[in-house]
């Protein structure tokens, strides 16, 4: 009787509780995900359809310590893990290579050297070649120890690190000096490329960025320069098997401070660049743009993403990005992504390898106790975003993401503010849709 009687008080009463509470978190959330890919619903906003799992110290304390910078990954789809590669930075100053795998759980697994010598190595990329499961990892490497001049090396390494096949030259030419690699594995023909910015060793100013393909083995086959016009620099790949194509992205200069984003598609076999389309502008705003990063779920679509000036060349930079499809088109307008007040910087994006649209956002956000790392991710279905790493006095930079089959690796560097005592690290969170359960694993 007591039940009957009191029930549709009771029921109101919750009701009225929701409301007040909803009143107090949905502005604040929505503050936090300004303009979020076109929809911010409270049910979009607060649904929480994914787990993230402990964080991971992915780099090894070493003696003497060391400070470890810019990781980048990649998926093994035949065991199911990961590989982080980063570069350290020694107290003398000297840089080399390193790797270490990550299960899809979350375990640690093996970690080792992968260049290392007289003279620097950095900014490693990692792609992973499914049909002799291994990786091909490639760096700028300091031709004269002075930082004048950089080339552009590479090793094929295995699955495991049990072997690794010798170091080999990517490109090197007079008077040039080559930055920021970036590698992808074409599926249908078995071969690497390899993409760069090259500068004026002289002036260090861009002149254009190209490639080179390499079989499996590492043997050149072809290179081919992408573009040159309006100091092209910041490059970005990704092959998309179902087109049997690559799409290159990069950020060309018209004017000081006025960056735009441009790609082209790149022949799987040809290397040359598709024309039509031929180069596609990607976003040409008033405002500058720099920094584009590219991901395909290697179907139907791709997408680039990219920082934003808001609300001109400086002051407030957010992540913008935009989709394509294989021919090229743009689809829609461009979209604001992570948005803040603060700073939202470094953004890194991957697709899940599906016929079904699916990625995952990851960029740096500028907090007043430090950096921290957020993340956004879209499906057919909803919008999501969250927080990987907080600031808490604590900087978490430069994050780099993969996808996997179910789970998704988001890797990024982590430090004190000015304690000499705490080297930068390598760190690293595990994210599952919700409804996926993996064994959590524990050092």
């Amino acid at each position: 009787m007591f039940v009957k009687r009191f029930l549709p008080v009771f029921l109101i009463a919750v009701v009225l509780v929701l409301i007040m509470i909803s009143l107090q978190i949905l502005p604040g959330i929505a503050r936090e995900i300004v303009g979020i890919a076109g929809s911010t619903s409270p049910q979009e906003v607060l649904s929480t359809d994914y787990h993230i799992f402990d964080e991971l110290r992915i780099s090894e304390p070493t003696n003497p310590e060391t400070e470890r910078h810019l990781p980048a990954v990649a998926y093994n789809s035949l065991h199911d893990e990961y590989l982080v590669v980063w570069h350290n930075e020694w107290s003398s100053g000297h840089r080399d290579i390193y790797a270490r795998r990550v299960s899809s759980s979350g375990k640690l697994l093996s970690w080792f050297a992968v260049s290392a010598g007289a003279n620097d190595r950095l900014q490693p990329d990692v792609v992973y070649n499914a049909a002799n499961d291994e990786y091909l990892v490639v760096w700028m490497y300091d031709v004269n120890g002075d930082g004048s001049v950089y080339d552009i090396w590479g090793r094929i390494v295995a699955w495991n690190g049990a072997y690794q096949k010798p170091e080999f030259q990517i490109i090197t030419w007079p008077n040039r000096s080559f930055w920021t690699p970036k590698a992808a594995w074409n599926k249908f023909y078995n071969e690497y490329m390899v993409v760069w910015n090259a500068v004026d060793a002289t002036t260090t100013v861009p002149t254009d960025i190209a490639h080179a393909i390499f079989n499996s083995n590492g043997i050149k086959q072809y290179g081919a320069v992408i573009a040159t016009a309006d100091l092209p620099h910041q490059v970005d790949i990704t092959y998309n098997h179902a087109a049997k194509e690559y799409l290159v992205v990069w950020r060309r200069m018209q004017a000081p401070a006025d960056g735009d984003i441009l790609a082209a598609r790149i022949g799987g076999f040809s290397g040359q660049v598709i024309s039509p389309p031929g180069v596609i502008t990607v976003s040409d705003t008033a405002q500058d743009q720099l920094r584009p990063a590219v991901a395909t779920n290697q179907h139907n679509r791709y997408i680039v993403v990219w920082e934003h000036a808001f609300p001109g060349p400086c002051c407030d930079w957010d992540i913008r990005g935009r989709e394509m499809d294989n021919a090229g088109t743009l689809l829609g307008s461009e979209r604001l992504l992570l948005a803040s007040t603060e700073d939202e910087t470094y953004p890194a994006v991957s697709a899940r390898f599906d016929s079904v649209w699916d990625y995952i956002v990851t960029c740096q956000q500028d907090q007043a106790s430090g950096e921290r790392i957020w993340w956004l991710n879209e499906t057919a279905l909803r919008i999501q975003s969250g927080i990987v790493a907080e600031a808490a006095f604590w900087d978490h930079e430069t994050p780099a993401v993969e996808m996997g089959k179910v789970s998704t690796l988001i890797a990024y560097t982590g430090d004190t503010h000015g304690d000499p005592a705490i080297h930068k690290h390598i760190y690293g969170r595990i994210w599952v849709p919700s409804g996926i359960f993996l064994p959590v694993t524990r050092r």
